[in-house]
């Protein structure tokens, strides 16, 4: 097990992280420097950013450990919250868990308290309030080591003589609430000290196998196969093992007993390469390039899910993957919390809970405002569409007593997942019909029947809107008439006026009055 470190003096001062270490097994490393905030661990142009994005890629973790100095979750919880945020999506892409170490308040009568304006019980409560809002908010786990320290009363031994570091104490304290996080988190019961991992030598015959494998998933396919020279040289010069010619064969052999698909032909000399794959090249294609196009995942994400997916294929296909879609000057979301929104919703729906969430708008200024008068909206969930590169909630809005519609992007957090139960997916539930009613998610008004009027030449844009299930009879030689049921809005008068007059609102008169006044007013000096 591998741990990372990113704090200051508190995670440093005597040597916590060997602590750690001694009592996990685990290795641990620290990226700190005296006095940093976790702000300047997300900034690549620093020098703790820059080890930190490279330990970050280069290296595999377990779990990353996040301090912030002693007092900014209070006199810069913005920053904070910003950093931790962050902090938490880069190292989950990373593959490991993030932990938020949350640090105590100064020893009683302390002389920095009149930097925060609290007292000791004040102080505490804060830190232990913005820790516990920020591990929520972003999923990460919880070592709430100040709480061990208020629940010791502020025990003096627990700090050195300035008042607010750790003595030699406190960092045992601090490791072993670290330590005991990562225990329940690994398997309720489970004895820290069973999380070691034993050593393999990397000359065993268990590894050999393996590394092979690596290298023919790396760098073969059917047009390019290695010869057994090739892969010997290949596996001396990247994992330092000699293999005679002869033992190829053999470990090939023990690949394809273990159900790789691995091909061999004979020629002057033999030559493998790995046949299937969980994708195909043009499959990765497609999806690096919906990856691209989309709106809802953000540049930061788009990257490293692209990288990612050229990680499926060998490294002589790799390039190929690396195409120019242009998507330039797209309009992206900037909602980095996109991915733990829609996991969050997708756990409600599995489990049949309501969630609640704050939902948000954008006032004249592009300020980022809360609707529903700052409250939360508490809904049953249904389902999630994606429809126009953006995903969207649909499910039943209790308040409001009917199914609502929720741009996924503008869920301001991770939405809580109550305990109630949630209303159950009406039987007479249709997604495809609904989606359509609802016409392309840009509205929440009940959908209702209109008859359009429609020239003959329309009809490709009308059957791309509503489907080929679209009811139109004959309306005269040049035109059709339909039916369709759609949310009456802004959108829905813009797409009808982009059809520049082959496409006319024949009823009810409600909505053809509601057209004219929309015209009426875009018409307005």
């Amino acid at each position: 097990m591998k741990i990372l470190m990113l704090g200051n003096s508190f995670t440093y001062a005597n040597d916590m992280p060997a602590m750690l270490a001694e009592i996990t097994g685990a290795e641990v490393a620290q990226i700190t420097r005296g006095g940093a905030r976790l702000a300047e661990q997300t900034n690549p142009n620093t020098r703790l950013g820059k080890k930190n994005f490279a330990a970050l890629e280069e290296e595999h973790w377990d779990y990353v450990v996040l301090q912030e100095m002693s007092n900014g979750p209070i006199t810069a919880r913005t920053s904070f919250m910003k950093s931790v945020s962050t902090l938490c999506e880069m190292i989950r892409d990373a593959g490991a868990v993030p932990i938020l170490f949350a640090t105590w308040a100064y020893r009683r009568g302390a002389e920095q308290y009149e930097e925060v304006n609290l007292d000791y019980d004040g102080m505490a409560a804060v830190l232990s309030e913005a820790y516990r809002q920020a591990a929520e908010e972003n999923g990460a786990l919880l070592a709430d080591v100040g709480r061990k320290f208020y629940e010791a009363g502020g025990a003096e031994e627990l700090y050195a003589e300035d008042g607010s570091h750790p003595s030699e104490a406190g960092s045992r304290l601090a490791a072993g609430t670290i330590a005991e996080v990562i225990r329940e988190h690994q398997g309720a019961g489970r004895p820290v000290d069973n999380l070691t991992v034993p050593k393999v030598n990397t000359g065993d015959i268990r590894l050999r196998v393996l590394y092979m494998y690596q290298i023919l998933l790396k760098y073969t396919d059917a047009e390019h196969p290695l010869t057994t020279n090739q892969i010997r040289d290949l596996m001396e010069k990247t994992y330092g093992i000699t293999m005679h010619r002869t033992t190829v064969p053999g470990d090939i052999e023990v690949l394809k007993a273990a159900g790789f698909d691995i091909v061999g032909h004979r020629y002057r000399q033999n030559k493998y390469y790995l046949e299937s794959r969980q994708f195909e090249l043009p499959e990765l294609k497609i999806l690096i390039d919906a990856v691209e196009s989309s709106r809802f995942i953000t540049e930061r994400k788009s990257r490293r899910l692209v990288e990612k997916l050229v990680a499926l294929t060998n490294a002589r296909n790799a390039g190929q993957l690396k195409r120019s879609l242009y998507t330039s000057g797209r309009v992206r979301s900037a909602n980095e919390k996109g991915y733990y929104i829609v996991d969050a919703i997708n756990t409600a729906i599995n489990e049949g809970r309501k969630i609640s969430f704050f939902y948000t708008d954008y006032d004249g200024r592009k300020k980022q405002v809360l609707r529903n008068d700052g409250n939360a909206y508490t809904i049953s969930p249904f389902t999630l569409i994606w429809n126009g590169d953006f995903y969207y909630l649909v499910g039943y809005d209790h308040a409001k007593e009917s199914v609502r519609t929720y741009r996924v992007d503008r869920i301001l957090k991770q939405p809580e997942i109550l305990a109630e139960e949630a209303l159950p997916v009406p039987d007479d539930f249709d997604v495809t019909r609904y989606t359509r009613e609802v016409f392309r998610m840009y509205a929440n008004q009940e959908p209702e029947e209109v008859t359009l009027i429609c020239r003959n030449e329309v009809m490709k844009g009308i059957i791309d809107q509503f489907g080929m299930d679209v009811k139109v009879r004959k309306a005269d030689q040049e035109h059709f008439r339909t039916k369709v049921r759609v949310c009456v809005s802004p959108t829905f008068y813009g797409w009808v006026f982009t059809w520049g007059g082959d496409v006319k609102i024949e009823g009810p008169e409600n909505v053809l009055a509601g057209y004219r006044e929309m015209l009426g007013k875009a018409l307005q000096e």
